[in-house]
């Protein structure tokens, strides 16, 4: 089977199969997946930094031989699971691709799902964030873009700034550090478009 794991802890099961040939197939898929533009570096309340790996996974038997990963010190560790039963066979970095909530159509989406919202725009648009909050105004239109927490936010930021300069979208202004000031003036334009002060305060949201 092919298991998920998060700072060295099981999260989640990928793929079970009792046919090895099978689970060899997925494995292949798994590695050859291309790694999203915007993926998950923290969660939880406590704001924990997310380690992702995912590994290959097969009974144990007698016969086996042990796999080794390098730690964080950059030393050789034996790669195990908790149960016995079980042996790593291969383990490899992995991910999770992180969501941005979508004011407008008030659900989830992914990053090249936002980065759409940008391409078709052709007068003068302005980037700016706010908190944990990404807006693109052109004119009097408004669109809010949501992250968990801060570092996701500039995170966005700064790849929303890079693919739009990539395809030669010079059509932005790109504002990144706002005065108290301005700050002010956005709270108060921004409320008068029907978003909640509150909500544009917040830092965090899990």
């Amino acid at each position: 089977m092919i298991i998920l794991f998060t700072n060295k802890k099981k999260e989640k099961i990928m793929y079970k199969c009792m046919q090895r040939t099978t689970v060899y197939e997925y494995w292949r898929e798994f590695r050859t997946q291309r790694k999203p533009r915007f993926i998950k570096q923290q969660g939880s309340r406590r704001r924990e930094e997310k380690l992702y790996e995912l590994a290959l996974v097969f009974p144990n038997n007698r016969w086996a031989t042990a796999t080794y990963v390098k730690d964080s010190l950059g030393r050789n560790q034996e790669a195990i699971i908790e149960n016995d039963k079980y042996r790593i066979k291969e383990i490899i970095p992995y991910w999770r691709e992180e969501l941005i909530y979508d004011f407008q159509q008030k659900k989830r989406i992914r990053y090249h799902e936002v980065l759409e919202q940008f391409m078709p725009v052709t007068e003068i648009g302005q980037v700016f964030s706010l908190n944990k909050n990404l807006f693109l105004q052109v004119d009097d239109e408004i669109k809010m873009f949501s992250n968990k927490n801060l570092n996701d936010s500039d995170r966005l930021f700064e790849l929303i700034k890079e693919d739009l300069l990539a395809k030669k979208k010079t059509n932005f202004i790109f504002v990144k550090d706002v005065t108290t000031y301005q700050r002010k003036q956005l709270y108060n334009l921004l409320e008068s478009k029907g978003i909640n002060r509150r909500m544009l305060f917040k830092h965090y949201s899990y």
